[in-house]
C-alpha cells in the first residue's frame, strides 16, 4: 500500500497545508481507469493523522479507494468570519487539486465523503451543498446541529465560536446549519445517500435523532443507526467506517 504525505501551497487559505492521500498499488480489479475517492474529515481535536494513526489504509486497501486526508484545523470547515475560507478549500480548491495529482474517477456516483464527529458535519455540508458532486455521504458522531457548537457544552469560548460564525448563534439558517440545507430543492441527479452511525451514550446523540427525523421527513434517503453503550470513541469509528466504505462500494 502507498500512504503519501504531500505539502502544498493552498492559493485559499494562503499557507503551505498538508495532506495524507491513500493510493492503491495496482490497478483497480474492476479493470477501469481510476479509483473512486473518498475525503475523510477529522474531528475538532483532531488533523490529517487521525485516520492513520488508526488503521484506516487496511480498509482503503480492501476496498480500492483513493483516500483524501486534510488538515481542517478547527475550522468546522466553514468560511471563518474572522480567519481562513476552510469551505472554499475542503470544496472547491482540495477537489481541483486532488483531481491533477491523483487517479481519481471524477464523476458523481464515485465521489464520496465520509467523516467523525466535526468531520461528520464537514462530509454532511458537502453532501447537502455540492449535492451534484457526491452519490453517498457517511457520518459517524456527527455534529448534525451546527447550533451545538454555540451552547455551553460545546466547550468553546465566545471568541473561538464567533471568529468562525460571528457569534453564537451566527451560524442559524444559514448555509452551515445542516437543518437548513435539508430543505434545499432536489437536482437533476438527485440527492446524496447519507449513512450516519452514533453510539445511544454519545453526547451528540440526541442532535443526530433530530436531524434524521427532519432528513426523513424531507424525503432524505438516510440509514441510521444507534449503537448501545457506544459513545465518542476511536474504537467504534473505525468500526463503522468499516461499514461505511462498505456502503460506498456497493
Amino acid at each position: 500500500m502507498a500512504v503519501m504525505r504531500v505539502s502544498f501551497m493552498s492559493l485559499v487559505l494562503m499557507r503551505s497545508c498538508s495532506m495524507n492521500v491513500f493510493v492503491p498499488e495496482r490497478a483497480h480489479s474492476d479493470g477501469k481507469a481510476g479509483f473512486p475517492v473518498v475525503y475523510l474529515l477529522h474531528g475538532r481535536s483532531d488533523d490529517e493523522n487521525g485516520y492513520l494513526d488508526h488503521g484506516v489504509a487496511a480498509l482503503c486497501e480492501k476496498y480500492e479507494f483513493i483516500a483524501v486526508m486534510p488538515d481542517g484545523a478547527r475550522s468546522f470547515y466553514s468560511n471563518m468570519v474572522c480567519g481562513q475560507n476552510y469551505w472554499d478549500f475542503i470544496s472547491e480548491e482540495l477537489p481541483k487539486l486532488v483531481s491533477t495529482m491523483f487517479p481519481i474517477r471524477t464523476d458523481r456516483e464515485n465521489t464520496f465523503a465520509a467523516g467523525l464527529s466535526m468531520g461528520g458535519y464537514g462530509a454532511l455540508k458537502l453532501g447537502l451543498r455540492q449535492m451534484e458532486r457526491f452519490s453517498k455521504i457517511g457520518a459517524m458522531s456527527a455534529v448534525a446541529d451546527i447550533s451545538w457548537v454555540g451552547r455551553p457544552e460545546g466547550g468553546m469560548s465566545d471568541v473561538e465560536v464567533a471568529s468562525i460564525f460571528g457569534s453564537r448563534t451566527g451560524m442559524i439558517g444559514t448555509e452551515d446549519d445542516l437543518f437548513t440545507l435539508l430543505e434545499k430543492p432536489v437536482p437533476a441527479c438527485g440527492r446524496p445517500q447519507l449513512r450516519m452511525r452514533c453510539g445511544d451514550a454519545d453526547f451528540l446523540v440526541e442532535d443526530n435523532r433530530r436531524f434524521v427525523e427532519r432528513a426523513r421527513a424531507a424525503d432524505w434517503n438516510v440509514d441510521y443507526a444507534e449503537s448501545p453503550n457506544e459513545g465518542h470513541s476511536w474504537e467504534f469509528w473505525m468500526r463503522e467506517l468499516a461499514g461505511i466504505f462498505d456502503f460506498f462500494s456497493k
